[in-house]
């Protein structure tokens, strides 16, 4: 299994640079019946970050091509389970990347994820510290 790096999702989901979205598009065109490319918690991460700030998506827009990465046969998702946890959070308004925090220790069977952040607090499951 590959695993592929943030700017090439960036140039899978954002069509501006022709050349490097074709590239793209004919790598993903070529994997076999059952090969899939690895994506980290990290990659997951810095995409939504990127998409936001860089390219001024909407939040739903994100949701959306996170939604495509989980539901893709030929992507493997780091975690995936809690990025799909992280990603409802995500849609009711909270950060992607405190929302994934949240859900991984989550899932790792933490019993609360301590912050100073109220927002955190309020819109991905976390615990005020104090």
């Amino acid at each position: 299994m590959l695993a592929i790096d943030t700017n090439v999702l960036i140039r899978l989901f954002v069509n501006d640079n022709t050349p490097q979205h074709a590239l793209v598009k004919s790598f993903f065109s070529k994997l076999g019946l059952g090969e899939q490319v690895f994506v980290s918690l990290v990659v997951t991460t810095e995409l939504v970050w990127v998409l936001e700030s860089a390219y001024g998506f909407d939040r739903e827009s994100i949701a959306e091509m996170i939604g495509l990465l989980l539901e893709a046969e030929q992507v493997s998702l780091q975690k995936s389970n809690a990025v799909y946890c992280a990603l409802q959070m995500y849609r009711r308004g909270a950060d992607f990347a405190d929302a994934l925090i949240s859900a991984l220790s989550e899932d790792a069977g933490c019993t609360a994820t301590l912050t100073l952040d109220k927002r955190a607090v309020i819109k991905a499951r976390m615990t005020h510290l104090g």
